[in-house]
């Protein structure tokens, strides 16, 4: 993913690379969660992050992930990717 450092730079990402309202709407929800619990709806957890901190995703549709990790030291989480399952792992 490119790297996005503001909010609104990510909001842009996001419109940019899902043009469907339902998805976006989706993604929106998922990290509302992300939010309140990073731990709580993890789908599996990939190993670690540059930072050495655990990452997880999330499941957004049947193939949108969001990929990311949890710096649970400085109450943190970092979005890595959003996007297929293929994308999100590379496969």
């Amino acid at each position: 993913m490119r790297k996005a450092v503001t909010f609104e730079e990510f909001v842009d990402y996001l419109s940019n690379e899902f043009s469907n309202i339902k998805i976006l709407n989706n993604i929106r929800e998922k990290l509302k969660l992300l939010r309140n619990d990073p731990f709580k709806y993890s789908r599996e957890k990939l190993g670690k992050d540059k930072y050495g901190n655990p990452m997880f995703s999330i499941k957004v549709t049947g193939d949108i992930r969001i990929l990311y990790s949890v710096d649970p030291k400085n109450c943190v989480v970092f979005i890595w990717e959003v996007g297929s399952h293929k994308k999100v792992y590379g496969l």
